[in-house]
């Protein structure tokens, strides 16, 4: 028989069929009746969730994937025998995602609103985790706001990534914090494959050795501000240029006049290295393991993973100065760019020369080891399901 690979594609009877599976899975190991929880949208690229949800069957949580975001109203189909039926949103961008129009959109609203009433009036639990203030590319933000503002109200629990998180959420949606649950992104320590050494990934990518790096690697979209990253740094480069300098690229380009011309520029730049496609997960280490410094200047974020994928391979940062991004870490392993400006994100990387002079890769780990997976998945489990028995079901 022919392998096939579950949960990765929407098949007939999903998720109910992955559900009794996982279901029967968990039994296998408890005596208890398993927790369903069904997330959605599911994120195979990063591996966030995996490492979320690496504990949870400690706590005899079956954890289901949603491939088809609109099905999860078929999720109580499984049967809870009394156990919680909780389904688990991420991004929001499925709701109103490839809508040609705003009355059209308006609709979707509508119909994600009545999903959402009909799935909590059968038994069905709410947990939303809040990544992005608006969904990346949003082509109605009034609307994104107010599919924000129906999970808001909705959730049972309403999963941040940071204190500080809350607070800018707070600003633009009405949010009961007595819903909020604080468990912070966890390093990825262990997940990507790290073999490969500095001079071999040096070697591959045609880098020297007193070369100095700085890498960004993801998905290559507008709101990171990469024409400016661009600018700045060679501006940056101009200050000195006795000093070989590097920018080291890597993703998949959205498709967007701004990204494409930004590709276009690094694809000429004798000082830019680009690979504009995804970047397969084995060959994340080549670039982390040549870089010295990891970027992530953007000029819109709440939250990145980025940051944390740069320093799970010991690498000091420039990052927005968002609260969130800061709450906890020490001033010792970054720079903080203070605004969207070409100026200021040339004063970080000016100042990012200390990095050269004093190895941080020491405070780096340390900072970084505190965000085990498999300590904040254990919080993560009991977190949400202390939250759902402090409140009732409808």
């Amino acid at each position: 028989m022919k392998l096939k690979l579950k949960g990765y594609f929407n098949e007939e009877g999903s998720p109910v069929l992955e559900a009794k599976a996982a279901i029967a899975m968990l039994s296998e190991t408890t005596a208890k009746a398993p927790h369903v929880l069904g997330y959605t949208p599911v994120g195979r690229v990063n591996p966030y969730q995996s490492l979320l949800y690496k504990a949870t069957s400690e706590y005899d949580i079956a954890t289901v994937p949603i491939v088809d975001s609109w099905s999860f109203g078929s999720l109580p189909l499984v049967g809870s025998r009394g156990s919680q039926l909780i389904l688990h949103i991420h991004w929001t961008s499925f709701i109103l995602n490839d809508v040609k129009n705003y009355t059209t959109a308006k609709k979707k609203l509508g119909d994600f609103q009545s999903a959402i009433d009909e799935f909590k009036s059968r038994g069905g639990r709410i947990v939303w985790t809040l990544h992005n203030i608006i969904p990346h590319g949003a082509q109605y933000p009034d609307l994104e706001m107010m599919a924000q503002q129906i999970l808001a109200d909705e959730a049972d629990v309403l999963h941040v990534l940071s204190d500080a998180s809350a607070e800018m959420m707070s600003s633009a949606l009405t949010i009961d914090r007595a819903k909020l649950l604080t468990v912070p992104h966890p390093n990825y320590r262990t997940t990507y494959e790290d073999y490969v050494t500095r001079n071999n990934a040096r070697l591959e990518f045609g880098i020297g050795p007193k070369d100095r790096v700085y890498v960004i690697l993801g998905a290559l979209k507008a709101y990171k501000g990469l024409q400016r990253l661009l600018d700045a740094f060679d501006e940056f480069c101009d200050l000195d240029p006795s000093i070989p300098r590097k920018l080291l690229v890597g993703g998949n380009p959205d498709g967007t006049p701004e990204v494409d011309a930004f590709v276009a520029q690094c694809q000429a730049h004798p000082n830019v290295l680009i690979e504009a496609k995804k970047v397969p997960n084995h060959f994340v280490q080549n670039y982390m393991r040549a870089a010295d410094v990891g970027l992530a200047p953007y000029t819109r974020m709440l939250n990145s993973g980025a940051i944390l994928l740069y320093q799970s391979f010991d690498l000091p940062i420039i990052a927005s100065d968002v609260p969130a991004i800061w709450e906890s870490m020490p001033d010792e392993v970054g720079e903080r760019v203070e605004d969207n400006s070409v100026e200021k994100l040339v004063e970080a990387f000016q100042r990012s020369e200390r990095f050269f002079a004093f190895n941080v890769t020491g405070a780096v780990r340390r900072y970084t080891d505190q965000f085990d997976a498999v300590e904040l998945s254990r919080d993560f489990a009991r977190g949400i399901l202390e939250k759902l028995d402090q409140t009732q079901p409808r």
